[in-house]
């Protein structure tokens, strides 16, 4: 009897793990969409990957509500009709072309809550769990941690594009002040002290990553609601080759193993500059090298995947 028992679990208990799915990773992430065209790219990575949870998204930098639009109305698009949107504090007048695109977009997902208010209050109700994708500057990040510096304890780690470690943009094999850090130099450094975990995805595995004519061809042709904004807002960027920096981060908290890590002491200097510290303990773990082949067969298959015939 015990025999046929244990025959049964042997043959039952492979099925019952497969029908209890993963549980799916809640990230919240933060944005300056509209400015250049790989946050749009990084929004769509994130509705077309079931292994995550999206509990909000809020926007940061420059026309902040003109960003939430554009955020909200390309959520819409992909089908995440309810997911909430949050704008931050306004900041200097930036170049925003594709939030044309949103102009007069109204949603019940817009939120007349402040991002730094919303992120605080999701943070209290999903405590240690949670990620922030941040891939604009930290300057809402920053204010959270100042509002509250007990909400560090809330957040499971954040996730962020920014900095430059041993690659500058393009080919440049020099360290630059990337633009996410040096547009906000004081809050990086903020976030860089709180204790809070990081991943960062600097140039180093970022900037290499190209969207080339064909496998434009094939996002832009894939011909769903979310792939069609994707070409509209490409149009209005008035730019040819997309880097795609932003789908990186999101891309990671899903595959870490698209990069090689290591973990790092980083500062970040008043200019916005992330200096590596020898001999000081790590306050992030740095992603280095990266297959920008093996990136893009991950992010084409989710985003445009190709019709089985």
């Amino acid at each position: 009897m015990k025999k046929a028992i244990c025959l049964l679990f042997l043959f039952v208990w492979p099925s019952v793990l497969r029908a209890v799915p993963p549980k799916k990773i809640p990230i919240l992430v933060d944005t300056d969409i509209g400015t250049d065209i790989d946050d749009a790219f990084a929004l769509a990575l994130v509705a077309r990957s079931p292994e995550l949870n999206l509990l909000g998204v809020t926007t940061v930098s420059g026309d902040t509500h003109a960003r939430a639009r554009l955020a909200a109305k390309l959520l819409w698009d992909a089908g995440l009709r309810r997911v909430p949107v949050a704008a931050g504090e306004p900041g200097r007048p930036l170049p925003m072309e594709q939030t044309r695109w949103a102009e007069g977009f109204h949603s019940p997902q817009l939120l007349s809550e402040s991002a730094v208010n919303f992120l605080d209050a999701t943070l209290r109700r999903m405590p240690g769990t949670t990620t922030i994708v941040a891939i604009g500057p930290l300057t809402n990040i920053a204010a959270l941690l100042q509002k509250d510096p007990a909400v560090a304890k809330k957040i499971s780690r954040i996730v962020m594009m920014g900095g430059s470690i041993h690659h500058g943009y393009g080919n440049d094999p020099t360290p630059v002040a990337e633009y996410n850090i040096a547009a906000d130099p004081a809050a990086a450094q903020k976030v860089f002290n709180s204790g809070v975990q990081i991943l960062m995805v600097p140039l180093d595995v970022t900037a290499m990553l190209q969207l080339h004519a064909s496998d434009r061809h094939r996002v832009f042709t894939n011909l769903s609601s979310m792939t069609d904004a994707l070409a509209i807002l490409y149009n209005l960027w008035h730019q040819r080759t997309p880097t795609l920096f932003d789908p990186m981060a999101v891309a990671m908290v899903i595959d870490p193993g698209l990069c090689q890590t290591q973990p790092l002491n980083v500062e970040i200097d008043s200019n916005g500059f992330t200096r590596v510290v020898d001999n000081k303990a790590p306050n992030a773990t740095v992603a280095l090298h990266t297959d920008p082949q093996k990136f893009f067969q991950f992010y084409l298959s989710r985003v445009a995947p190709e019709s089985k015939q």
